[in-house]
């Protein structure tokens, strides 16, 4: 028996064809950290993969992210913010994050964000740490304690030792 033609050239598009194993996709165990111009991303071994800055479209932020958090992800539109209309992503436990005009432009870590920046900084972490993002500063605001530490900004506690929150870019505060 002879093999059909169409048999044949499926065979020979598998051959040609990429190996699915070489594209990366993003999943459970890759490592998202924030930092002051967007977000960075490594796949689970540690390869850096493509980020997302500012600037990275609602789409391919949240075709990113998914796959690693999962679906628990819950969108507001908060009223009346200072820098115009915006749309808030919050995956509970790791990050929210800011969209205006379909763009990523802003990400907070509030209450049980178990997220890092690169230097380690995060929720939680004290006060001298925040010297690793470079020069620091702190100034007192209608809700707290907030300091600029380089290029991030954030919230202190109210014992005034350790990171209640960190942000950077655009958000939707009200002080």
């Amino acid at each position: 028996m002879r093999p059909s033609i169409s048999a044949f050239f499926l065979a020979l598009t598998l051959i040609n064809a990429p190996a699915m194993a070489d594209v990366y996709w993003p999943g459970p165990g890759d490592v998202v950290t924030p930092h002051a111009t967007g977000l960075f991303l490594n796949s689970a071994d540690g390869t850096p993969r493509e980020g997302m800055p500012f600037g990275s479209s609602f789409h391919a932020t949240m075709h990113t992210l998914v796959p690693i958090y999962g679906h628990d992800v819950s969108v507001g539109f908060p009223q009346e913010c200072g820098e115009g209309p915006m749309v808030s992503v919050s995956i509970p436990g790791q990050i929210n994050l800011m969209f205006q005009d379909d763009r990523l432009t802003g990400w907070m870590l509030i209450d049980d964000s178990t997220l890092r920046t690169a230097t380690g900084l995060g929720v939680g972490s004290p006060q001298e740490a925040l010297s690793a993002e470079g020069p620091v500063s702190f100034f007192e605001t209608g809700i707290g304690t907030e300091f600029g530490a380089g290029d991030l900004f954030g919230l202190m506690a109210e014992d005034g030792r350790t990171v209640a929150g960190i942000w950077s870019g655009a958000t939707c505060i009200f002080r």
